[in-house]
């Protein structure tokens, strides 16, 4: 599970700001009687985190980050799904080019700078990594277990300017062949990547989770070919995609889409001749089918997106979502987190970390104020990241209209200068 993030010199990002998924300590004060009345929820009511077994940690389902448009909160989840990509590919690709802060002259000339914290099976992980667009600067894998609390090396490499070689430092736990990957190694290639090809015990949680990747969520696509091939034959791939099927379905019925049932029928001999089929109940009480295609756009995307969602939950893996909720009913945008919230739907710790402007999603009992980040620009132009637990805050105060009223920043100014009268020049007509 991630525990939190730090990205510096990375697009509209200049200094150091992170990102937790850690929970804010537990205060001790009671619900106020004007709060009972008004059935205010706790924190941990809205959504219980998931403790971490050995440390004193609890982490959450879901974090969402609100601002205005041009204040960074977008960059904030590309810087981290480059660290992502770029651990899990291993090497620069072409869509993957470094953009640091462009507005100061030293930032351009500086590396980024990028750090992860990670939990697995009692273990932190943090993964540090330094680089341009040229090279590898530092990378680093340290690893704390809960039986000692103390951070640990497992490697470590640093550029070498003089040398124009990597120096080394390994940890005692960190065996194998590993000599020859370390002079194979490219300079903008990442060891962390290829980590896999050796025994390191200490390390296969966060290896596997590396190599999970990250996903999406797909707002405007109808389901693929692909995924419907997925499905048809999930008796034979696995008995998990069974289950996966039938709660899409019933996940699909709760967003009031009119829908009785779904069915994929085989249509002809061919291994991918199959076809999607929505089942509706007629006012007499019958049964009837027609092609999935003849549904509303907006239900077949639905679709994708309800099995999407389930197959996000098989794994604990991360998903990220720029923009979530920009094309979605606000009532089934907080269905969704729920399902992210609740241990029943989401029992394999799967986390969402989403941007976005639907302040309904702030509304009291819905997310934590821990769970709530804002991004705002400062005078030179960079973006200043921080979470509403920041502030005191009322467990009763209305969040979402206090937001609109600037109490939290991270809202545009709209300036409110006259316009300027617009001059009309007469017409010559000699």
């Amino acid at each position: 599970m991630l525990l939190d993030f730090t990205v510096e010199n990375f697009r509209s990002i200049k200094g150091a700001e992170t990102l937790s998924a850690v929970a804010a300590s537990k205060g001790k004060s009671k619900p106020s009687n004007s709060e009972s009345r008004r059935r205010v929820k706790s924190d941990d009511e809205i959504a219980q985190p998931f403790h971490v077994e050995g440390w004193d940690i609890d982490v959450l389902p879901v974090i969402a980050i609100f601002g205005a448009n041009a204040s960074g909160k977008s960059n904030v989840l590309k810087a981290l799904e480059y660290l992502l990509d770029f651990m899990a590919q291993g090497i620069y690709r072409r869509n993957m080019t470094l953009i640091p802060f462009k507005l100061d002259k030293q930032s351009i000339e500086s590396p980024s700078h990028f750090k992860v914290r990670t939990v697995f099976d009692g273990t932190i992980y943090t993964y540090s990594l330094v680089l341009n667009n040229t090279r590898i600067i530092l990378e680093k894998l340290e690893y704390a277990l809960a039986s000692t609390k103390r951070n640990r090396l497992l490697f470590s490499r640093n550029w070498n300017e003089e040398t124009q070689k990597f120096d080394w430092k390994n940890g005692s736990d960190f065996f194998g062949a590993h000599t020859q990957l370390e002079k194979n190694l490219q300079e903008n290639e990442s060891f962390i990547s290829i980590l896999s090809k050796l025994n390191i015990r200490v390390a296969k949680p966060f290896v596997y989770w590396v190599g999970l990747g990250k996903a999406g969520i797909n707002r405007g696509k109808k389901i693929s070919s692909a995924d419907v091939n997925l499905i048809w034959y999930r008796e034979f791939i696995s008995p998990k995609l069974s289950v996966v099927f039938e709660n899409t379905k019933k996940l699909l019925r709760s967003f009031d889409t009119g829908l009785h049932d779904i069915e994929i029928r085989k249509t002809g001999e061919n291994e991918k001749a199959f076809q999607i089929y929505a089942l509706h109940k007629t006012n007499e009480g019958e049964t009837i089918s027609w092609d999935f295609d003849e549904e509303s756009v907006g239900t077949q995307h639905l679709l994708s997106l309800a099995f999407e969602i389930q197959l996000m939950f098989l794994e604990s893996s991360l998903v990220i979502a720029d923009e979530f909720g920009s094309n979605i009913h606000p009532n089934i945008t907080h269905e969704i987190v729920q399902l992210f919230q609740s241990n029943k739907t989401n029992p394999n710790r799967t986390q969402l970390v989403f941007t976005s402007h639907d302040n309904t999603l702030q509304r009291n009992n819905l997310l934590r104020r821990d769970q709530i980040w804002f991004t705002q620009k400062r005078p030179d132009q960079s973006t200043e990241l921080y979470p509403l637990s920041d502030f005191k805050v009322r467990n009763d105060l209305a969040i979402d209209k206090a937001y609109l009223d600037g109490r939290f920043g991270a809202v545009p100014f709209i300036s409110d200068e006259d316009e300027e009268p617009i001059n009309s020049k007469e017409k010559d007509n000699g």
